[in-house]
């Protein structure tokens, strides 16, 4: 949606403004994807001698102008933790974070007349991002479980040699308290543990990756776009290990994915709504990934089911890509999350493109193992997958096969709410088109009949 001149004129005479248009938080996002968004924004609606300046360590200012009449846009990358702060005292008109708004922040801003931030309307996922721990490149390790990250990190396993290599004392490397690469890290990583007083903290990605990157005996975490210089290790968290690469993140299997968003106030100015707009757009997404994160776009991958997966769900898949997407739900739930309710019309719009023509969609279904009782996990796991398919009847497209796998082939441990919720999801294969099928055939053509129990 386009920014008409009246709008921006209007936005441009507000009074006491130093900035037409505020970005506040994630230094993720600010360092590098949004200044790259606003820039590709502005040309799009047709301004030109757009300039950058650091006005502060984390801090931008872009200009820019049109028919005579000038814009800025204010970047400040201070971590996610002053996304609500800035929302909620006035001095942000987007807050940007890579996680998820806390509750008590979420409260703050409602209080504040700022509408309930936690909900689809006001939370918007950007672009997914996987969470990387890395090491010096010479490092002989290359893969770790994410139980020895967290004794790692909260200094239980201090020496290399605990690990089979040869001895040197670790040197830890984590982000600041403001940042939410270090909240996401905690919660997927850390959990109850502390982190171990020895880390050596930081306000910036770039220059732990560097600091790792000069140090034999370092490890630290960064984003996926700032592995550079350093090596990025497969993690395992009860299943079997996966680098934190596009498919991966994009489905949100590897352990360590994570989302990155944008919040809106109930009442946005027209830039903020305008400017988020565009960075969910094609144009945008396509920045997203040139800058080094994992777009929403929907991809075909080749993906061969484990031998250790059921006979039906092989069976199913064998002929079958694997789609850059799952739906993912509540724990005995069937309620979307904000995010997979605008993937349904991503999906919907990827199978009404031209070359999908010929290709069908299969849903297949899945619960947590501690979810429900083992009959009702199949239950569950088929009614979040019809659940699916109806909602994507409803844009027109229509499921050829749909299946429910109960708590069956986890890509998580089900020893967390973060791995829990893993395991709590709706796959996407697609398939080229077989004979058709009755209406009824059509919808559950090989779920009719429940696996047998233990």
């Amino acid at each position: 949606m386009r920014c008409t001149p009246m709008l921006l004129l209007l936005a441009l005479a507000l009074p006491g403004h130093t900035a037409n248009l505020r970005i506040h938080g994630s230094n993720t996002i600010g360092e590098r994807l949004a200044p790259a968004l606003v820039h590709d924004w502005l040309q799009a609606e047709g301004y030109h001698d757009i300039s950058s300046e650091a006005t502060a360590f984390e801090e931008t200012l872009i200009h820019a102008t049109r028919d005579g009449q000038s814009i800025s846009i204010e970047i400040h990358a201070h971590g996610s933790g002053t996304s609500a702060h800035d929302l909620i005292a006035g001095a942000a008109d987007i807050g940007m974070s890579s996680r998820p708004i806390k509750a008590d922040e979420a409260s703050a801003a409602k209080a504040a007349g700022l509408g309930q931030l936690d909900t689809p309307a006001h939370e918007l996922v950007l672009a997914l991002d996987g969470l990387s721990v890395v090491v010096h490149p010479a490092s002989p390790l290359a893969h770790i479980e994410k139980d020895t990250i967290r004794r790692i990190f909260s200094g239980q396993v201090s020496d290399w040699s605990q690990l089979g290599l040869a001895r040197g004392r670790i040197a830890l490397h984590a982000r600041d308290d403001k940042s939410g690469t270090w909240d996401s890290f905690r919660a997927m990583v850390l959990g109850d543990a502390a982190l171990s007083p020895r880390a050596q903290r930081y306000e910036s990605t770039a220059k732990l990756a560097a600091a790792v990157a000069r140090d034999p005996l370092a490890i630290g975490f960064v984003g996926m776009s700032e592995v550079k210089g350093v090596k990025a290790l497969a993690i395992s968290d009860g299943a079997p290990a996966v680098t934190p690469d596009a498919f991966h993140v994009a489905v949100e299997d590897y352990p360590l994915s994570r989302r990155l968003y944008f919040y809106l106030p109930a009442k946005p100015s027209e830039l903020a709504q305008h400017f988020v707009a565009f960075s969910l757009s094609n144009r945008a997404q396509q920045t997203v990934e040139r800058i080094g994160f994992v777009s929403q776009y929907i991809k075909p991958y080749p993906a061969v089911a484990g031998t250790d997966a059921p006979a039906d769900y092989r069976g199913i898949v064998r002929d079958a890509q694997r789609l850059s997407l799952n739906f993912r739900f509540g724990s005995a739930s069937s309620y979307l999350d904000s995010k997979a309710m605008r993937d349904v019309g991503r999906l919907a719009q990827f199978m009404q493109q031209p070359e999908n023509a010929d290709s069908e969609l299969r849903l297949i279904g899945f619960a947590d193992a501690d979810e429900v009782l083992p009959y009702s996990a199949w239950s569950l796991s088929n009614d979040r997958a019809d659940f699916i398919a109806e909602q994507l009847g409803t844009h027109g497209v229509a499921v050829t096969r749909v299946r429910g796998m109960g708590g069956a082939v986890p890509v998580a441990a089900n020893d967390s709410e973060i791995g829990r919720n893993r395991n709590r999801r709706v796959e996407v294969w697609l398939a080229p088109k077989t004979a058709p099928a009755t209406a009824t055939g059509q919808r559950n053509a090989v779920s009719s009949a429940a696996p047998a129990l233990p």
